[in-house]
This record gives C-alpha cells, sequence and structure tokens, in this order.
C-alpha cells in the first residue's frame, strides 16, 4: 500500500481528483486507484478490484464519458489520456476509441493570457509582430499556437506555452506516483504491465515537452535530415524570437491531408502517399529519428508537392540494432515466417519464463495471416507491432517500451498515406530503404580517413588495457576487485531449483514420518506403549495427507 507524503497540495489535490472521479460517474474506481482514503469514511462502495472493475458493464457504459473528465482534470491527464490510446496492448479497443478524441477537443486559453506571456518573454513583441490572429491555429494540453504577421511582413507560427501549466503537471505527477506505487502492490496489476516504468517514461516524455526550446531543437535537427532527400521539409525557427516559453517558427501553407484526399487527382495522390510514407520509413530506419506524432493536423502538403511536417514536442529515436530488428520483422511479414517473426520479438523483449511457446507460436501465425494481404503488399506496420507488443506481453515475454511509440507513428503514418491513397505499398516503398541501410550499415564503404581513425582508436584503447590490466590482476588475486556477471533468466532457474530443492525436503520429512509412525504403531504392550501405538496412527494421517498436498501441487505445476 503506497505511503502518502503529508504534503498539503498533493493531498488537496488527490482528493479533487478523487471528487471528479465520483462526478463523473467514475466513483467506484476510487478505492482501487488508492484514492479512498481522501473522501469521508463510507462514501463510497467499491469493487476493491480494478481487473473486475475494467471489465465491468458500467466501466464500458461510461468510457464514453472519459474524454471529458480528462480534459477538466487538466493537462497531465490529457496526455494520460493520448498515452494511454496509444496502448492497445494492455487497454480495451472501445478505451482507446475514446481516447482519440483527445488529440483535438481541448479547450483553449483566452488570447489575452496569450498576450500577457508575450510581453512576460518577449518584451517588445508589440514592435516585432504587426498582427497577432487572436483565433488560435491549434490547442493543445502544454501550449497552443497562433498565426502572426512580422514587421519585415514574413507570416510566422507563434507556440506559446499556457499559463502555469509547469506547477500543475508537475503536482499531478506527484499525485500519479502515489497512485502507480499504490497500483504495483495489486497482483493483477503486475500480470498487466510493468506500471512503474510505463509511468516513468511518461513522466518524461511529458516533461520534455515543457521547454519549447527542446521542440526547436528538434525542429533544426530535422530540417537537416530531411532537407537533402527533397521529400519532406519542417519549419526555420526564429531563434531571436523564441525560448523555453514561446517558439516563434515559419508559417508553412498548405492543405490538409483529408483535403488532398479530395481534391488531387489520382496521379497527385499516389505521388504524394508514396513521398509521405518514404519520407516517415526514412526517418525510422535511416536517420534512427521520427515524427512521434505525424496525425493529420501536423502534415501538410505544399504546392510545391512536398510534405511537410510540423509540431515536434513528441520525438521518437532508436539505435541500429533496432533498426536491425526492424528490417527482420519487414522480412518475416513479407515470407510469412513465423518463426522469424517469434525469434526478432524475443530479441527484442525479454521472457520471464512462463510462456507456453506452442501456444505463442499460434497466437503469433493468428496475427500474422489475419493483419496482412500479401498479394497487394497491404500490410499494417503499426498494427503489427503493437499486435506482436500484446501477444508476446499475454505469453510472459515484456517488450521495450520504446516500440509503443514506433508502433503508434507507424499507424498513423500509414494511415495518412492510406487516406490519399488506399493501394500504397508498403513493402515496395520499404524495399530501397532496407538496401540503403545494409549497405551503409552491414557492408560499409570505409574511407582511409575512417580506417585511420578506426586504428587510432584501435590502439589508444589497446594502451589503456595494457596499462590497466596488471593492477587489475593484481587487485583481484588481493580480493580487492571483482567480475560482476549477469545471466538473463537465472532468476527464473534459480526459483525452480529453490522449489525442487523444497520439494526434496518435504518429501524427505514425509518419508521419514511414514517410517517413524510405522515404527511406532508395532510398539509394545502397556500404558507408554498404547499411547505411542495411536500416536503412531495420527503421524501416519498427517504423512499421508502431506503426501496427497506434494501430489496435488505437482500436479498442478505439470498442468501448467
Amino acid at each position: 500500500m503506497a505511503i502518502w507524503q503529508r504534503n498539503d497540495a498533493v493531498r488537496k489535490r488527490a482528493r479533487e481528483i478523487a471528487g471528479i472521479f465520483i462526478k463523473n460517474g467514475f466513483g467506484f474506481l476510487v478505492k482501487d486507484l488508492g484514492l479512498r482514503r481522501f473522501l469521508a469514511f463510507g462514501v463510497l462502495h467499491g469493487a476493491g478490484n480494478l481487473e473486475r472493475a475494467l471489465k465491468s458493464e458500467e466501466f464500458r457504459r461510461l468510457v464514453q464519458r472519459m474524454p471529458v473528465m480528462l480534459e477538466e482534470l487538466g493537462p497531465t491527464f490529457i496526455k494520460l489520456g493520448q498515452f494511454l490510446s496509444s496502448r492497445p496492448d494492455i487497454v480495451p479497443e472501445f478505451v482507446t476509441d475514446a481516447l482519440k478524441s483527445l488529440q483535438e477537443q481541448v479547450t483553449p486559453v483566452a488570447f489575452e493570457q496569450i498576450e500577457q506571456l508575450l510581453a512576460e518573454n518577449l518584451p517588445d513583441y508589440k514592435n516585432i509582430f504587426t498582427y497577432i490572429e487572436p483565433q488560435p491555429l491549434g490547442v493543445a494540453s502544454i501550449a497552443q499556437t497562433h498565426v502572426a504577421t512580422l514587421a519585415d511582413g514574413r507570416t510566422v507560427v507563434i507556440k506559446v506555452r499556457k499559463p502555469e501549466v509547469i506547477n500543475k503537471i508537475e503536482l499531478d505527477l506527484r499525485v500519479m506516483q502515489k497512485i502507480v506505487t499504490f497500483l504495483a502492490d495489486q497482483p493483477e496489476v503486475n500480470k498487466l504491465m510493468d506500471i512503474e516504468n510505463s509511468f516513468a517514461i511518461f513522466a518524461h516524455s511529458i516533461k520534455k515537452e515543457f521547454d519549447l526550446s527542446v521542440e526547436a531543437g528538434n525542429i533544426q535537427l530535422f530540417r537537416n535530415l530531411l532537407a537533402g532527400a527533397g521529400l519532406a521539409r519542417a519549419p526555420r525557427v526564429e531563434w531571436e524570437l523564441s525560448n523555453e516559453n514561446v517558439l516563434t517558427m515559419e508559417y508553412i501553407e498548405g492543405i490538409s491531408i483529408e483535403q488532398a484526399a479530395e481534391t488531387q487527382n489520382t496521379v497527385v495522390r499516389k505521388e504524394l502517399s508514396r513521398k509521405f510514407l518514404d519520407s516517415f520509413i526514412r526517418q525510422v530506419i535511416l536517420c534512427g529519428v521520427f515524427h512521434g506524432d505525424p496525425h493529420s493536423g501536423n502534415i501538410r502538403l505544399t504546392k510545391a508537392g512536398e510534405i511537410a511536417y510540423l509540431d515536434f514536442g513528441i520525438v521518437g529515436r532508436i539505435d541500429s540494432r533496432m533498426a536491425e530488428r526492424l528490417i527482420e520483422n519487414f522480412t518475416a511479414i513479407q515470407n510469412s515466417d513465423v518463426d522469424k517473426l517469434m525469434n526478432v520479438a524475443l530479441e527484442m523483449g525479454h521472457s520471464t519464463g512462463e510462456t507456453n511457446w506452442q501456444n505463442y507460436y499460434e497466437d503469433m501465425a493468428g496475427l500474422m495471416f489475419v493483419s496482412q494481404n500479401m498479394s497487394q503488399g497491404n500490410v499494417e506496420i503499426g498494427k503489427m507491432i503493437f499486435g506482436m507488443m500484446h501477444i508476446s506481453q499475454k505469453h510472459g515475454i515484456r517488450m521495450p517500451e520504446r516500440l509503443l511509440l514506433l508502433g503508434k507513428a507507424f499507424a498513423i503514418a500509414e494511415g495518412n498515406a492510406r487516406k490519399i491513397d488506399p493501394d500504397v505499398n508498403f513493402l515496395e516503398i520499404a524495399r530501397p530503404i532496407i538496401a540503403t541501410f545494409l549497405q551503409s550499415n552491414v557492408m560499409p564503404q570505409v574511407s582511409e580517413a575512417a580506417m585511420l581513425g578506426n586504428v587510432l582508436d584501435v590502439k589508444k584503447k589497446l594502451r589503456i588495457l595494457f596499462s590497466e590490466l596488471p593492477t587489475f590482476i593484481s587487485g583481484m588475486t588481493r580480493g580487492e576487485k571483482k567480475i560482476p556477471l549477469s545471466i538473463s533468466g537465472m532468476d527464473f532457474i534459480g526459483d525452480k531449483l529453490d522449489k525442487s530443492i523444497n520439494r526434496i525436503a518435504y518429501s524427505l520429512v514425509i518419508s521419514s514420518m511414514l517410517l517413524t509412525s510405522a515404527i511406532m504403531m508395532h510398539s509394545g504392550a502397556g500404558p507408554l506403549q498404547t499411547k505411542i501405538h495411536y500416536t503412531g496412527y495420527y503421524l501416519l494421517i498427517a504423512s499421508l495427507l502431506g503426501t496427497v498436498y506434494m501430489f496435488f501441487k505437482i500436479f498442478r505445476q505439470v498442468k501448467r
């Protein structure tokens, strides 16, 4: 059970959260989230079982009201809802569908407050901007954007962080941390997910969105990455008019994906769809950095035929090893190779040691053949990633959390591409990109300068090794130094050995009791011998009950 800090602000906010849950009809969850302690005794009567509560008809009926409740709770809970909407591996589909509306339905801050924030961060803003559109261009949970005109006539977009948002989010994260600590002690939650690790990732991602200067850096990074390919672009940042609270950037005029699907002819739509998906796959495979939220509101199609990416608050990163696993995933799907798909999942994640491999194989085979249409190449990689995570989690294989953002981004990007051209072929577009990756990573062309640098690096490491080796060996012989060794899966093996040893010990005790009871039952005549004789019968009954219990435990283990 979580121990709540004696902090008035945290307790007051927790009480407020519990009250909003009750007001919106979710009071039956208050006890399961550890919030009941903040209410008067006896006010609520809940199920007291989170798993049962989430499967109840009452919860299913109320889910449609959840976006309204989360918006009332504030920006942290809006972000939490958006985060959960990308977790179909642990959240039912009817919940993720309801939470998707949080992407758009956010109440804007009054323009007077925006002007006040601009005055605080850009004191001379009235001379810098000749006009600022009071109606926001876009509204998010942390910031909102307005179109403006600079003194030199250029049109820009100003992104302003909402007032007091940091204090609210940090307070909410403290309350959430207490709820997470409470939930982590519940066995049914632990079976579902590593909730503490998931919360740590959520908290880290939302804190990165606080600082708009981080987003400015992301925009510049993508400008550099996308410029060379000629497939996509990102806005130019006005650095002298940007800081952690305000981000000023170029306004890129263009049409939305939906407008392109309605107004462009078939040839143009096919080319735009190919360009968009090509640009996204290149980000993931070749750059290792990708737009984490490429929904239609963050994409514009320019008159020049370019794909423009907007809003870089969420950016994902993968290393070359993860890129290789993704390529193996594509290959397994293309070849309908279930064994390879399983191996890729195991290399990405790690087994907890409680996997039925036959059932795992059958579920993976079902995922592959249901989710693809190999005759047309319409493979949905985003759904495959989520499906692989869900099946692996179900069979005791924990997948890395960073796959969540990648799966979500792929699913959104593929959906947008198919809005423009329903027949776009993912594998056909990915094939030359994969070939480029393999050429640069598996069969690289090494220059003389690179080779010289590698030789010098090896020489330096060898010099350090041979200078430190005698000292290290000497320390080992004196017992001052040790080599830490960690082998994955040993905890599981250790648990099994402990259980086996315990059963052997119990068996020896039961055998001793049986032998002792036999001796006692054959004791001679006399008062003392009679007592010993009957004690032998009692001991026999106890040993037989122990034997039945042991057989029952072994039978249950074998059955699992």
